[in-house]
Order: C-alpha cells, then structure tokens, then sequence
C-alpha cells in the first residue's frame, strides 16, 4: 500500500475519532465548568446527542455535499449543546448542595 494514501486512512480514522470524543465529551465539561443549572440529565442527553450526530453527519448529511461537507465536530458539538440546555432546562434543576458548591468555586476563581 503506498505510504500516502495509509497515512490519509489513519488521518481520516484519527480525525473520526477526535470528532466523536469532541462532541460527545466538551459540551458536558463546558457545560458542568460554566453553567449553573447543567444537570445529570442534560449531560446525558448532551452526550448521546453529540456521539449520534458525529455518524449521522459523516455517514449520511456529509454526503449532500456543498455546505452539508464540513467537519462532522462543528454540527455535532452545537447538537450536543442545545440538547445540554433543553434537556436541563425541563428537568428538574441540580440539588441546592451542588449549586452551593458551584458558587463557592466559582468564587474562589473569581478572587
């Protein structure tokens, strides 16, 4: 196998890959680093979110072509966070202890 086109097949699989721990992983952390009311919920529908749309998009969206042909993190991430922020905002808001515990750190930070 020519030497460029196996280092363009592990670059496409590296690629994949950082997409799918990118988008599943970031928004949560984002989310539990900066926003108050993120909860266990939201972080959970956030994560299946971001991992589903990293494949619909490279295996199915991408395939349209024009501005559908974009690296499959930037609609996967975004995907991740509005499911972050609609899937917290209905369910029930973290225990008065977590939020309490959030302030105190963010305080600290903020000194």
């Amino acid at each position: 196998m020519c030497r460029s086109r196996l280092d363009s097949s592990v670059f496409r699989v590296v690629s994949f890959a950082w997409a799918g721990f990118g988008a599943t992983f970031g928004p949560v952390m984002l989310a539990a680093l900066f926003w108050k009311r993120s909860n266990k919920q939201g972080a959970i529908a956030g994560m299946i979110a971001g991992g589903v749309m990293v494949f619909l998009w490279k295996f199915v969206i991408a395939n349209l072509g024009g501005i559908f042909a974009i690296y499959e993190l930037l609609p996967a991430f975004l995907t991740a966070v509005i499911a972050i922020v609609i899937v917290s905002l209905v369910t029930s808001a973290p225990e008065k202890e977590i939020t309490e515990e959030f302030d105190s750190v963010s305080a600290e930070i903020h000194q």
